[in-house]
């Protein structure tokens, strides 16, 4: 036998190997950085349209908010909390694997979404919770979520239409909630020592968020433009 055994066969590199594993995680850097840099370069361009209109585009506050229903602006309301979305894990541990566990992406969840407002002569919210109270039948609705800012597009800095409120604010964001019903009505702790107003809440059930698409909202330049 000579230096080299002809007997013995020569390894075979899958590309499902470490080789394989090596490139994916390569091309997965790759594709984070690029999705870096098309943020940066986005940050960039707002900030210089920016210093060249005169508008701006901060941070929305949280005051400015809108609960739309059957088409019409309802500002009654003054807390809105519960937009939030969360996703399943699915944990899946692997015989031999040690060193760490599978962690597998399940479905969407969202969270109830509660409305507050100061307590007036209306009962329309006592009415919608009461629907359903002896046969389960439940009054089932879609509205909006709007968030709006002070000169966030350039229709409403022009003193165009869009200009929905009146008072020179634009849309940020739209959500769509649909498949909505109550859960739960409550009213604030009444106090004789109390100065503050009498707050009533109602928590509801929805099948899901949506996040529109239409002209002026989610906040961008193209979208501002038109």
């Amino acid at each position: 036998m000579g230096l080299l055994d002809k007997s013995i066969t020569r390894p075979k590199i899958s590309s499902t190997g470490k080789l394989g594993s090596a490139a994916s995680h390569l091309g997965s850097a790759l594709t984070a950085r690029a999705a870096g840099a098309a943020g940066t370069a986005a940050t960039m361009g707002i900030r210089a349209f920016e210093e060249a209109s005169g508008l701006r585009f901060d941070p929305a506050p949280a005051y400015l908010f809108f609960v739309e229903l059957s088409g019409v602006i309802v500002s009654l309301f003054t807390e809105c909390g519960g937009l939030e979305v969360k996703r399943d894990v699915k944990e899946v541990e692997e015989g031999g694997v040690n060193n760490y566990v599978h962690k597998l992406p399940g479905r969407l969840k969202f969270d109830n979404i509660t409305l507050k407002r100061g307590l007036t002569i209306s009962r329309s919210l006592w009415d919608w919770m009461m629907q359903g109270r002896y046969d389960c039948s439940v009054r089932w609705i879609n509205f909006s979520i709007i968030q709006g800012a002070p000169g966030h597009n350039i229709a409403t800095a022009l003193g165009a239409d869009v200009d929905m409120w009146g008072y020179g604010f634009g849309k940020v964001k739209h959500w769509d909630v649909e498949g909505a019903y109550p859960v739960k009505w409550k009213m604030a702790e009444l106090s004789a020592s109390s100065k503050n107003t009498v707050i009533e809440s109602i928590e509801i059930a929805h099948h899901g968020v949506s996040l529109s698409y239409e002209a002026l909202t989610p906040m961008s330049l193209v979208s501002a433009a038109f």
